[in-house]
């Protein structure tokens, strides 16, 4: 009985997907992939539906390489509207717009581009899916408008939109990023931007936040958050060390930053030596000296502004007519240096500095190459069972995402290879780390390193690997990072019921 029926199922799968050869159909033409199972059905996956076969199209093989783009996909992507895996399924109507929409943004056609991510947003879901679906594609689609306004020279529009983006997940990172970059062409810091920063510097830090904070001019607070994502490295490179410097320096941090600067020449030494040849690790430490130096060299010359040294100060910043250093640094140094010492810094002007790295920040989000990011990478729908998927790997009786000690027991460490949306992979993460500290009889952690090996599926982009270094009240690192911790209370509030295994026999 049982071959007979996954026989009688092959039959029904092979004949709905046509000759094996056949031109791909237009939803594949303008997306890349074909069929997907409605909210219905996965709600409903333990049970085998062979109708939707017929009623909501055929399972034609997934194929990003046959995607088209430019009016061939609006072509494709309109024909693709009037199948019936898109006229019987909100959710893949909703991705087929969305990716029309990006193709008519890639075409110029600005106004078509808004109405399709207006379209797609406004597909009708029940109040469950809605919840889901706003995280992912509706998101995305938001975000494609914070990019409609940004071409047309709508900052503030487009900021507020992208923020709006940012706020629908709020543990994940992927759109939240993006906001970021949107939001810091502008120098001033809005409550919302500073909002996503202080979230994405609690998951996942790193030297971002410092970046924005060094655009408005905070250098004290720019400084504060450098020592501390050094505090958490095992080896810190020599260019955030010398970037730091720098900073304290801007901060009036002189002692600081000669303390910092002695530590700093001592490790470009050592590393000038490992520039020596042809390989490719000469190369890299060959740029990390060069880039070193220079940081090292604006960080002197405004310690010598501090200290009243002004010719010190002209000397230093002599003979360039090229800074490659971080511009708002350089220019608020050489900026300094002119005010101070006629004919400093000759040729260079601080506001062009400035005014270029807004340019071409700006333009890497308008220009042809922000479309990589939208056709294959800002967040599609995810399967509604692979949050609980996650559950089940932290369970007990799992082997998997099991926290072990690092770094000579300093931090923790969970790791996981289960492929899953990025924004699910970081969520999964911190779960994982918070029922590990619950165990610990710790109320709160703090994330030390978390990054996962991406790649694009589906759901957009995707993590095959992922890793999470974290530590606990009472470990040597934890006092540093105080200020950042994360409550076990506040992520089970927001997380924990996804992210928990199914009792058996029921149904997600």
């Amino acid at each position: 009985m049982r071959i007979a029926f996954r026989l009688g199922v092959a039959a029904a799968i092979a004949l709905a997907a046509g000759p094996a050869f056949a031109e791909p159909s237009a939803l594949i033409k303008c997306d890349g992939y074909g069929r997907r199972q409605t909210p219905g059905e996965q709600v409903g996956r333990s049970l085998v539906i062979l109708g939707t076969l017929g009623l909501f199209g055929s399972p034609e093989a997934d194929q990003p390489s046959a995607r088209k783009a430019g009016a061939e996909a609006i072509a494709a992507c309109t024909e693709a509207l009037t199948d019936s895996r898109t006229t019987g399924n909100p959710v893949r109507r909703a991705e087929v717009l969305l990716m029309r929409a990006i193709r008519n943004y890639e075409m110029g056609k600005l106004d078509a581009a808004w109405a399709d991510t207006e379209a797609a947003r406004g597909v009708e879901l029940t109040p469950l899916v809605r919840a889901r679906f706003d995280q992912n594609i509706g998101a995305s689609a938001t975000f494609v408008q914070a990019i409609i306004r940004l071409t047309q020279g709508k900052q503030d529009e487009a900021e507020a939109l992208a923020m709006q983006a940012a706020k629908a997940r709020p543990w994940g990172v992927v759109i939240a990023e993006d906001a970021a970059r949107v939001a810091a062409l502008s120098p001033a810091i809005s409550t919302d931007e500073r909002a996503v920063l202080d979230r994405l510097n609690r998951i996942a830090p790193n030297v971002r936040r410092a970046g924005v904070l060094e655009a408005a001019g905070d250098w004290a607070g720019a400084s504060a958050d450098l020592a501390q994502v050094i505090a958490g490295l095992s080896k810190p490179g020599v260019i955030v060390l010398a970037r730091h410097a720098a900073v304290m320096a801007l901060a009036g941090d002189t002692a600081g930053a000669e303390t910092l600067l002695a530590r700093v020449a001592q490790e470009i030494d050592e590393l000038a030596v490992k520039a020596n040849g042809t390989t490719a690790d000469a190369r890299t430490a060959e740029q990390q000296v060069s880039r070193a130096d220079e940081l090292v060299q604006l960080a002197k010359a405004q310690v010598a502004l501090n200290k009243g040294q002004t010719d010190a100060a002209k000397d230093l910043l002599a003979g360039r007519t090229r800074w490659l250093a971080i511009p708002a640094i350089a220019a608020t140094v050489i900026s300094n240096a002119q005010a101070k010492v006629p004919g400093a810094a000759a040729g260079i002007d601080p506001a062009k500095l400035r005014a270029d790295a807004t340019k071409v920040a700006r333009d890497a989000m308008v220009e042809k190459g922000v479309l990589n990011n939208l056709v294959q990478i800002v967040p599609r729908w995810e399967d509604a069972d692979v949050a609980g998927d996650f559950g089940k790997d932290m369970g007990p009786a799992s082997k998997l995402m099991r926290p072990k000690p690092v770094r000579d027991g300093a931090v923790t460490l969970i790791t996981h290879v289960r492929r899953a949306a990025a924004d699910t992979a970081f969520e999964a993460a911190l779960v994982a780390a918070a029922r590990d500290a619950a165990a610990r009889k710790a109320d709160r952690f703090a994330v030390m390193l978390h990054f996962g090996l991406p790649r694009t599926g589906r759901e957009g982009v995707v993590h095959t690997g992922h890793f999470i270094e974290y530590v606990l009240p009472g470990d040597k690192l934890f006092e540093a990072q105080a200020n950042r911790a994360i409550t076990v209370a506040e992520v089970e509030r927001a997380l924990g019921a996804d992210y928990s295994a199914p009792l058996p026999g029921a149904r997600r």
